[in-house]
């Protein structure tokens, strides 16, 4: 009983107080795939605590290292079952269907993003033109857009508008920009916190997730863009294409969020100290482990 109630303690912490106390906190601007990784270890670490908890109430009587083990004994990974396998395979189920849960929904929108992504490109190879020079697809529209399609046919589309309103510079940043989204695969990060917001609706910790992610993920593009770019060229960019953008579209629109890039490109803080840094890191790594240590101290009383 220690335990379970141990595990729903810090079920609800990583739940409802962290994100909290994390949305508040002036650091990860500072370094924002760190903070990218603290988010998702959290996701994780809320997910297996809560099967964790599911498992103690369901089987109060058995320690965690029991249960697995009977289950591996069901699967026929481990030796030989006794009797009540079938019995304790079922009682785990409860905890199973619970850690699955966000899996099958990240499944869900990953399939979904790529139907969407099918279909925008079919579009795009219909009424766009290949510009070899700039290694990316142009689509005749005034307003100025510029956005990426990941997958296998990946590509970075862009408006006529854009290609007006961008200087050569600003537009060789901005295309720096989109291809940093297409090698780090931020796509997937996207769907996973979409999907962790689709299986937990309303918990604090999967809203906190998907609007800060999706800000950070932006910065950390922009961190691999400026390796090249001067700093005040893509803030130049963001501005332009900002200006005369449907608010929401492309090149990570978004009021509040152009802002706090553009301020923190001409404005750049202090990156953390090694100290907080490494601190931050080791919390992001060790987050998932955390309820498997809450679980497992009942087994020394």
């Amino acid at each position: 009983m220690i335990s379970t109630a141990l595990l729903a303690a810090y079920t609800l912490l990583v739940g409802l107080g962290v994100p909290r106390l994390l949305r508040r906190a002036r650091w990860p601007y500072r370094a924002p795939g760190l903070a990218v990784a603290l988010w998702l270890g959290l996701m994780v670490s809320f997910i297996a605590s809560l099967a964790l908890v599911v498992h103690h109430l369901v089987v109060p009587e058995v320690h965690l290292h029991r249960g697995v083990l009977r289950l591996l004994h069901a699967c026929g990974i481990a030796g030989a079952a006794g009797r009540g396998i079938a019995v304790h395979s079922a009682q785990m189920a409860a905890p199973l269907v619970v850690a699955l849960w966000p899996v099958g929904w990240f499944a869900t929108v990953v399939l979904h993003a790529r139907r969407h992504r099918r279909r925008h490109g079919a579009m795009l190879d219909l009424v766009a033109r290949r510009d070899p020079g700039l290694a990316a697809t142009v689509l005749d529209h005034g307003t100025p857009a510029i956005y990426c399609l990941p997958g296998r046919s990946r590509r970075i589309v862009l408006t006529s508008g854009a290609l007006k309103a961008l200087t050569p510079p600003q537009l060789q940043a901005v295309l720096a920009h989109e291809r940093a989204h297409l090698s780090g695969r931020h796509h997937l990060v996207t769907g996973a916190t979409g999907a962790f917001t689709r299986a937990f609706p309303g918990l604090p910790l999967a809203i906190g997730a998907r609007a800060e992610i999706a800000t950070l993920l932006e910065m950390v593009a922009d961190d691999r863009a400026v390796l090249a770019h001067p700093p005040r060229t893509l803030a130049g960019a963001m501005c332009e294409v900002a200006a005369g953008q449907v608010p929401g579209f492309g090149f990570g629109a978004n009021g509040s969020a152009v802002v706090a890039r553009v301020t923190r490109l001409l404005h750049p803080g202090k990156p953390p100290h090694p100290l907080a840094w490494t601190s931050v890191a080791a919390l992001a790594l060790a987050a998932p482990m955390m309820p498997f240590l809450f679980a497992c101290c009942s087994i020394a009383g």
